[in-house]
């Protein structure tokens, strides 16, 4: 697996230039007192407590919302930096999540340039371009100091290896995610419908030894009563899903809350857990039946499966951040469906999916707040983030099932 990943170079000069900009930003940071990463350390400070005995859960670390909520695992898996001091420690973090984006930001473009463009030559307008638009979600994941990146470049790398065959280490990558986000439990379904059986039971083998890791120091009962803290943890964070007057504003990207307010709320829906679930069911049935219907088709086609499984991946990926509770750096995880319509509007000649593209890219990173002030907040509270990306969503899904159609009519044809 290390020399499959170490093949993945990243582009020097997108490296240099990102490189350089979280350097200056580290400075910066370091000059005005701001170098905190809360993010950083909460997880830091969950396994300082799970070192000493105390409790890892309920307990504000850093800010008063700094609560630990995930899994005992990821605890365990904090403990190397635990035992540095924490200046030390969110210097590494900082460095990490750098060559991360680098990281990710190359094996996205590659996939979509191989899989997607027909091998296209590579294009650093692209990918600097890619960086411009997804700058201000990098910002914030740098200055929390949180782990989406490092496991968007986790994933990538999984999907990567999945398409090259290596099932068994690819889905050790992908189960390693779902512990750290049980969200990406998203991604295995597809498993399913691809028939990729090797890959699936890797990956919930490793789920199951990370969930079991911890025993090793806490002993059996200690791990459960630490997996029952955590569930009820879990719960209370995802307690309300739909952004309603008086609510925090966490929620307000969901699709859960887009699709209230413009569409049930109108009709006199309550905004309660039971339209959550029917929501979440009816995405569910929808997304199912076009993978379903697309491995269907790509029965006969085999030279479409890669390419169909990395879209298939990419977007499910993409829809992470808008059926759950998150934050706004979260949507790093629509990274490759950004380069991915940077691409397409590099070369369609179509004008009115140029000025469409370019809003829905604006709508998804061009919320500077230093730049448009009071109304940065307008469009955040607009729910204008998570617009964009179902937006980016729904147009790599129409990409995919064109590419589908036109394989179709070209088979038919012959």
């Amino acid at each position: 697996m290390l020399s499959a990943l170490a093949r993945l170079k990243a582009p020097w000069p997108h490296a240099l230039l990102v490189g350089t900009l979280c350097m200056l930003l580290a400075v910066v940071e370091h000059a005005n007192g701001r170098f905190d990463l809360y993010d950083l350390q909460v997880y830091h400070g969950a396994a300082s407590d799970l070192l000493a005995g105390r409790p890892v859960y309920g307990v504000s670390h850093g800010l008063d919302s700094g609560v630990f909520k995930y899994a005992p695992a990821m605890a365990l898996a904090f403990v190397p930096l635990a035992l540095l001091p924490f200046p030390v420690a969110a210097l590494l973090h900082f460095a990490a999540i750098a060559v991360a984006f680098v990281a990710a930001m190359h094996w996205a473009d590659r996939g979509v340039r191989t899989h997607f463009l027909n091998g296209a030559e590579s294009s650093s307008r692209t990918v600097l371009l890619a960086t411009l638009v997804t700058v201000v979600h990098l910002h914030r994941e740098l200055t929390l100091g949180n782990i989406n990146v490092l496991l968007l470049a986790l994933l990538l790398a999984a999907a990567g290896l999945l398409l090259r065959g290596r099932d068994r280490w690819g889905s050790i990558l992908l189960g390693l995610a779902v512990v750290a986000k049980p969200h990406f439990v998203l991604l295995l379904p597809l498993l399913v419908v691809r028939g990729r059986w090797m890959a699936l039971t890797a990956a919930a083998g490793t789920v199951v030894a990370c969930l079991l890791a911890p025993a090793l120091m806490l002993g059996w009962d200690g791990n459960l009563a630490l997996h029952r803290e955590w569930v009820d943890q879990m719960a209370r964070h995802n307690a309300r899903m739909i952004h309603l007057p008086g609510d925090s504003y966490e929620n307000v990207n969901t699709l859960y809350t887009l699709l209230h307010r413009w569409v049930l709320g109108p009709l006199g829906a309550s905004g309660g857990r039971a339209e959550v679930m029917g929501i979440l069911a009816v995405v569910a049935l929808l997304v199912g039946a076009w993978v379903i219907q697309r491995a269907r088709t790509d029965r006969n086609a085999p030279e479409r499966r890669p390419a169909a499984f990395l879209a298939e991946w990419c977007i499910l990926l993409a829809l992470v951040p808008s059926l759950t509770v998150t934050d706004t750096e979260h949507f790093l995880f629509a990274l490759p469906l950004v380069l991915w319509l940077l691409h397409h509007l590099r070369t369609t000649p179509v004008r009115w999916q140029r000025w469409l593209g370019a809003l829905i890219l604006f709508a998804y990173g061009g919320n500077w707040e230093d730049l448009w002030g009071s109304w940065s907040d307008v469009a955040a509270h607009a729910s204008v983030l998570g617009a964009a990306n179902v937006a980016l969503v729904l147009w790599s899904i129409a990409l995919a099932s064109h590419s589908t159609l036109n394989l179709s009519a070209a088979r038919s044809s012959s």
